[in-house]
């Protein structure tokens, strides 16, 4: 791994967490609201059971209340047991209204919940394909820009192979004519000398060959 990898592993490995850990909230979220319905259904279960306690519970008083007149005035067992069945009848009255109205809340809960959940499950599942694909063209990208940093490094180190062996052989072969112009230079000193010389033996010999001889006066 070079040196200009090691960082883009890490920005990718930081998106893709980033990714992941986006849907794993999602996932969380959707959980949330489908035990939030699962609850609320409960608690609606709970609460038409405790009010029709509360209804039998009021029903059950006012007859032990009716018992209690018809008991303390003997005289009104005709009206009591009248007020008894209209009692009854009213308290049935209510307690299958009531029956019948939570059983519609607990119905269209049902069906809500049931809806939330069955679109909970699809959006779960479209995006969860969602993510595999994100996660997957991710990946894809990330190990094309891996390709393209090698590719682009390695070209760089050939050009840089390349350039030093060029380079090397330049040098060479400046060395080669810098040996060669030395060379040649020493030759061309080594004549000029070399005819310098003959020059000087030139110029004796034509020196003695007209050399005057000089008469002595004193003879």
């Amino acid at each position: 791994m070079s040196q200009y990898t090691t960082p883009i592993d890490a920005a990718f490995e930081m998106q893709r967490t980033m990714i992941t850990s986006s849907h794993r909230a999602m996932q969380q979220g959707i959980d949330l609201q489908r035990t939030a319905g699962r609850m609320a259904l409960s608690g609606l279960e709970s609460q038409e059971t405790a009010q029709r306690h509360g209804v039998e519970a009021l029903h059950s008083a006012t007859e032990s209340y009716l018992d209690g007149v018809a008991a303390t005035v003997p005289a009104s067992g005709a009206g009591v047991e009248q007020i008894h069945g209209a009692t009854d009848e009213g308290f049935a009255r209510l307690i299958e209204a009531h029956a019948e109205t939570f059983d519609a809340f607990e119905r269209a809960t049902e069906a809500t919940v049931e809806s939330h959940d069955e679109l909970a499950a699809e959006t779960v599942e479209a995006v969860d394909d969602g993510v595999e694909e994100l996660l997957d063209a991710h990946a894809e990208l990330h190990e094309e820009t891996l390709a393209t940093i090698d590719d682009a490094e390695e070209h760089t180190e050939e050009f840089e192979d390349a350039f030093a062996a060029q380079l090397d052989d330049q040098l060479e072969r400046t060395a080669e004519l810098q040996e060669a112009f030395a060379a040649r230079m020493d030759d061309q000193l080594e004549a000029a000398a070399a005819f310098q010389e003959q020059l000087r033996s030139q110029a004796a010999a034509f020196g003695e060959e007209f050399e005057i001889p000089v008469e002595d006066e004193t003879a």
